[in-house]
């Protein structure tokens, strides 16, 4: 099995690595670079194409790579999208593969650009400013952080940590349009978030809190309901929650906390309105920015920004997670997919 990891570039990283899973072994294989390009903190991995997160000397934006041979997984650039303004931290491809959208953590925008027939990102069509701050040091201003379709695949989500707020969009003509707002806890930083199978709740991580927020969804509106902790309750140590990913087979819900250094695991439990933990287990590495877990459900990859290293978790039917061999080098990791 091949994946990719998206890395800083201020030190150590080049960009974009490729990895190798051996499944029947259980272990992980060597690392090594099939990109050089700047801080490709965000990736999306889609068909035989590569959309990368890109921070030029003056501008920003998207890079398209083509995935030249699905077998061994090596990329090459075909083009990029880059106008004035900050670099994005997470990017998403609508289901009709027309557009792709990123958020920019600096200013608070979400970003919206076009996708054409040659599934290159060619245009940026349209901002969204995210109005609003909180209690919190860091939320000093806007600062989205997160975008995705909406399971009905009518409206788009984004979650901003520095106003507290998931603002439901519409793209019509080209253009962002608000149609909803969803204010949570002040000063708790709501980070990333995951659907339920059925679309009907959502589960947002909060960043400044480390928590998790049972919400449930229609229509475009968010209803925020149960929070619960990542954190042990005799935890009293700094942490901030780092991702969030639902199991393949819709019954757990993982989540990464930087700082404790651990991936805690819920049950999704009552129909999705309620979650119930399972495990925190400590990652073998320094801050866990991001992990994803395998399309077959059997194992779960995580990478460590600061130990720059990738760490491999056999997934068991009950949802936890045991370290399993093999750690290669990603220097500033902090995404993680699949081909």
């Amino acid at each position: 099995m091949i994946g990719y990891a998206g890395t800083y570039t201020k030190d150590q990283g080049k960009g974009i690595y490729r990895f190798e899973l051996d499944a029947e072994a259980g272990r992980l294989l060597s690392a090594e670079t099939v990109a050089e390009t700047p801080n490709a903190t965000y990736l999306e991995v889609l068909n035989d194409r590569v959309f990368a997160i890109k921070k030029g000397k003056t501008k920003a934006g998207i890079a398209t790579f083509e995935i030249e041979n699905l077998e061994t997984g090596t990329l090459r650039f075909i083009d990029d999208c880059l106008e004035e303004g900050g670099s994005g931290c997470h990017l998403t491809v609508t289901s009709d593969h027309n557009y792709l959208l990123d958020t920019v953590y600096a200013s608070g925008e979400v970003r919206l650009y076009e996708i054409d027939d040659r599934a290159v990102v060619t245009d940026r069509l349209d901002t969204y400013q995210v109005e609003g701050d909180g209690p919190h040091e860091r939320q000093d201003g806007p600062h989205a952080h997160f975008v995705a379709e909406t399971p009905d695949k009518q409206y788009i989500a984004a979650v901003d940590l520095g106003a507290d707020k998931i603002i439901t969009l519409k793209i019509e003509d080209n253009s962002l349009v608000e149609a909803a707002e969803c204010r949570v806890a002040a000063g708790s930083g709501p980070r990333h978030l995951v659907f339920n199978d059925t679309g009907d709740y959502a589960y947002i991580f909060t960043e400044l809190s480390n928590e998790v927020i049972v919400a449930a969804y229609a229509d475009g509106e968010f209803t925020p309901g149960a929070v619960y902790t990542a954190l042990p309750e005799d935890f009293d140590g700094h942490s901030q929650g780092g991702a969030i990913r639902i199991h393949p087979n819709g019954r757990y819900i993982y989540v990464s906390n930087r700082g404790h250094n651990s991936i805690t695991v819920f049950e999704i439990d009552n129909d999705g309105s309620a979650l119930r933990k399972v495990q925190t287990e400590p990652t073998n590495g320094d801050w866990p920015r991001d992990f994803n877990i395998t399309p077959d459900g059997a194992y779960l990859i995580c990478a460590h920004e600061r130990s720059h290293n990738l760490v491999l978790f056999k997934v068991g039917d009950d949802g936890t997670i045991a370290r399993r061999e093999g750690e290669p080098e990603v220097p500033e990791g902090v995404f993680v997919g699949f081909l």
